[in-house]
């Protein structure tokens, strides 16, 4: 009777283990598993916080910004010599400007200063979600964020403008004849918001997909450098390189250097990629296409092996 109790133990001992063992590795397998359904809850949880943050407030700043030094003064010239400017002239202008390319980059890296939102109950959710999931739930936030921050930017700068403007895929002349009407005013604003190398070598709607487009990719860029700062438990140190990255990026497109082109600021920037007098391409604008999207593969893949490594265990700060 002794043995068979002491037998019964020991193989009820192996199905505990076995069990165990089998729970452990089906919880990592799906955990390893992707799921489209986890990656869209995750980024609509995090997209939902993002709206609601009172954070959002520096919008307002932003759009004064934008008025007074790009908007105004359009729509002052265009009064000056009685005519419509184009649509979408105001955005281009803002976009492919040495300051707001700048400027808005670094509004928007405040609104996700964040990026990724984690509290106390981070680690539960990442054991029901798992890491790979809720790495992709992130990187498809950011793209949400990334669309409605500059869908904002477009619609306001429709909106200021729509009174004075038209809808035809042409420069006005508020762009292309200011200097001939004002002689004395070549050093103005209006002439450097959107300059000839811009408007001889594209149409409106041509750089206009050009510059949202390169912009969006920029964006992209400094969210996944946030990504791989709290990867890799710097987060800190991801937003210094962030902001250093746009700061430098701005300042060598001032000073017209080859060493630009390291920086997202320069390709994101259409009229950089022609030449000043010759309608030529001095970098091709498909090699800046190509710059972002081999940037944001290696940032993401990076990410992507470092969270893996991410204890999120340590994590005992609350939410808001």
């Amino acid at each position: 009777d002794l043995r068979k109790v002491i037998k019964s133990k020991k193989q009820y001992l192996q199905e505990g283990s076995v069990t165990v063992e089998k729970t452990k590795r089906d919880r990592d397998t799906d955990e390893g598993r992707l799921s489209f359904y986890k990656i869209r809850n995750v980024a609509s949880v995090e997209y939902v916080k993002w709206l609601l943050n009172p954070r959002l407030i520096i919008f307002i700043v932003l759009y004064v910004f934008i008025y007074d030094y790009v908007i105004e003064e359009l729509l002052d010239a265009a009064h000056r010599m009685d005519e419509c400017i184009m649509l979408l002239e105001p955005f281009i202008a803002m976009a492919n400007s040495g300051l707001l390319i700048m400027v808005i980059p670094a509004v928007f890296m405040v609104l996700i200063s964040d990026f990724p939102k984690t509290d106390g109950n981070t680690m539960f959710y990442i054991q029901r979600v798992g890491k790979a999931n809720w790495m992709l739930g992130q990187m498809l936030f950011g793209v949400m964020s990334a669309l409605t921050y500059l869908s904002a930017i477009i619609f306001v700068s429709f909106l200021m403008v729509a009174k004075d403007a038209f809808a035809m895929n042409t420069w006005s002349p508020v762009v292309t004849t200011y200097v001939k009407t004002f002689p004395n005013e070549s050093m103005a604003r209006v002439p450097l918001l959107i300059n000839e190398r811009l408007y001889n070598n594209m149409t409106p709607v041509r750089a206009f997909v050009i510059t949202v487009s390169l912009l969006f990719l920029y964006l992209i860029i400094m969210e996944l450098l946030l990504l791989v700062g709290f990867s890799a438990g710097r987060r800190i140190a991801g937003m210094i390189v962030s902001y250093t990255v746009i700061a430098v990026g701005s300042s060598l497109c001032g000073i017209s250097t080859k060493a630009q082109w390291a920086f997202p600021s320069a390709h994101s920037i259409a009229w950089l990629h022609y030449d000043k007098v010759l309608k030529v391409q001095k970098v091709d604008i498909r090699y800046s296409y190509l710059y972002f999207m081999v940037l944001i593969a290696v940032l993401f893949i990076i990410s992507l092996v470092a969270v893996r490594r991410y204890d999120f265990a340590k994590i005992t700060d609350m939410e808001d």
